[in-house]
């Protein structure tokens, strides 16, 4: 099985890309490894929607992939999920594509500029059927709102908050499984949280605890055996 891990930045994969070894670098910020006698590739894709989407378009037209697992950073926007909690995106969907009008925000489908059951639309919503069961059972299972820019409180995003209303926001998770999907991709979205969304200014950059959650979520994916490479 072919395996891309992408992630935002370097420091969350540091400890656990200090323990593989380099077989081959694959272009900017994007290599292969080999970790347990498997080899993997990981991409660290940066921040910022489009200049995210370009590096991992251009990794996944290079190489063919059977699975690819994004560790990415969240806000809580639900009182039960907390920060430092690892989750797992099952639905997700884009909340600042469109126009304000009148005080609120009306998307794309609301404009009817998109077909909202467009594939791989589901009125509207992106849903992850990608959900390794047997792995991650214990995860708790979220839906995600997708936005270019996190605002402070959830009020600004109330127009779009009400049609799924998410647990967690982030600013990759949609973009990911949008094209994930269209290219017949399966997709794992495990997701860190950072911190409340009232808090976003004060929890920018990854800490330790995400760095330790992230290798231990990898050393549980790779130790199952339904991705174990012959």
């Amino acid at each position: 099985m072919d395996i891309l891990i992408v992630t935002e930045t370097f420091d969350v994969l540091k400890d656990f890309i200090s323990q593989l070894e380099l077989e081959e670098n694959l272009g900017q910020n994007y290599a292969r490894f080999k970790y347990k006698e498997q080899s993997l590739d990981i991409l660290i894709s940066g921040y910022g929607g489009s200049m995210s989407v370009y590096a991992f378009t251009k990794a996944i037209d290079q190489n063919k992939y059977d699975l690819v697992l994004q560790f990415g950073q969240c806000y809580s926007l639900n009182d039960q999920i907390k920060k430092g909690q690892m989750v797992c995106i099952i639905d997700d969907y884009f909340g600042d594509i469109g126009i304000g009008m009148d005080n609120n925000f009306a998307s794309v489908f609301d404009l009817e500029q998109r077909n909202k059951n467009e594939f791989p639309f589901k009125n509207q919503i992106l849903e992850n059927e990608s959900l390794m069961p047997e792995v991650l059972a214990d995860i708790r299972k979220a839906s995600g709102i997708t936005c270019n820019a996190i605002p402070n409180q959830i009020n600004a995003i109330a127009n779009s908050y009400v049609k799924n209303y998410p647990d967690v926001i982030s600013r990759e998770g949609a973009n990911m499984l949008y094209i994930c999907q269209k290219e017949s991709l399966q997709l794992v979205q495990l997701f860190y949280v950072l911190d409340r969304i009232e808090n976003v200014q004060n929890s920018i950059v990854p800490d330790e605890s995400m760095v330790k959650s992230i290798n231990e979520m990898i050393e549980l994916i790779f130790s199952a055996s339904e991705i174990a490479i012959s």
